[in-house]
């Protein structure tokens, strides 16, 4: 969070514990990351994106990870393989 040093804005993260923070709307179900803009399944894009945190910055289209999370919402790999 920028009030902690970070490039977060403030109002978009909370805490987890001294040393932990989370993007807002990701420890709801549906998640929903509070910076996430756009209908899933059409074009979504990060709001934050230059600032977008570590975990973010990480995750990188067609990683596994990304196929993981598509796969959870119903959707195909970013390749269009099954």
């Amino acid at each position: 969070m920028e009030d902690m040093g970070g490039s977060v804005p403030s109002g978009l993260a909370v805490e987890v514990n001294g040393s932990t923070m989370r993007m807002r709307g990701t420890d709801h179900v549906p998640i929903r990351c509070a910076a996430l803009t756009g209908q899933l399944g059409e074009k979504i894009a990060c709001g934050i994106y230059e600032w977008r945190p570590s975990p973010c910055r990480e995750f990188e289209e067609g990683s596994e990870a990304c196929t993981r999370a598509r796969q959870r919402h119903g959707m195909p790999p970013v390749d269009g393989a099954d």
